[in-house]
C-alpha cells in the first residue's frame, strides 16, 4: 500500500512538472500560459489533497517511537503549509480572467514558483517517501 501512494506521489509529481515545463515555454505570452496555469493549479490542488490530515495521522502514529521521524513529519506540514501559502499568491496573481499589470511580473514570478515547486518535491522525495514506506498494508 505505500509503495502505491509514493507512486501516487511521483506521477503527480512528473506531471506537475511536465505541466511547469509547457508554462515555461508560454512565459513570455501570458495570454496563452494562463489556460496551463489553470491546469497547474488543478494539478497541485490533487496533490495537496494527497497530503490530509488523515496522511499525517497516520504517520504519526506509525512513527510514534521515533523522535527523529516525527520531528520530520512536524517538518513537512509546516513546509506544506509555507508551500500552500506561496501557492495561494501565485495563483491569486496569475491567474485572474482578465488581462492585468501582473503580465510584466509573470516570467520572473514563475520561475521564483517553478524553483519551490522543485524544492518541495526534493523535500518530499528525500523526508516523506522514506516515512511512507513504512506504513504498514492496509493502514490508509
Amino acid at each position: 500500500m505505500s509503495q502505491e501512494i509514493i507512486t501516487r506521489f511521483k506521477v503527480r509529481h512528473q506531471s506537475i512538472i511536465d505541466t511547469l515545463d509547457q508554462v515555461q515555454v508560454l512565459a513570455r505570452s501570458y495570454v496563452m500560459a494562463k489556460p496551463k496555469i489553470r491546469e497547474m493549479s488543478e494539478k497541485l490542488l490533487a496533490h495537496f489533497s494527497g497530503q490530509d490530515d488523515e496522511l499525517f495521522d497516520q504517520l504519526r502514529t506509525t512513527h510514534a517511537l521515533d523522535r527523529q521521524s516525527l520531528k520530520i513529519i512536524e517538518f513537512l506540514i509546516y513546509d506544506l503549509r509555507d508551500f500552500k501559502v506561496k501557492y495561494l499568491i501565485f495563483f491569486e496573481k496569475h491567474s485572474g480572467e482578465i488581462l492585468d499589470m501582473s503580465a510584466r511580473t509573470f516570467p520572473k514570478d514563475l520561475s521564483d514558483f517553478a524553483r519551490e515547486i522543485i524544492t518541495r518535491f526534493k523535500i518530499e522525495e528525500e523526508y516523506l517517501f522514506p516515512l511512507l514506506e513504512k506504513i504498514p498494508k492496509g493502514a490508509l
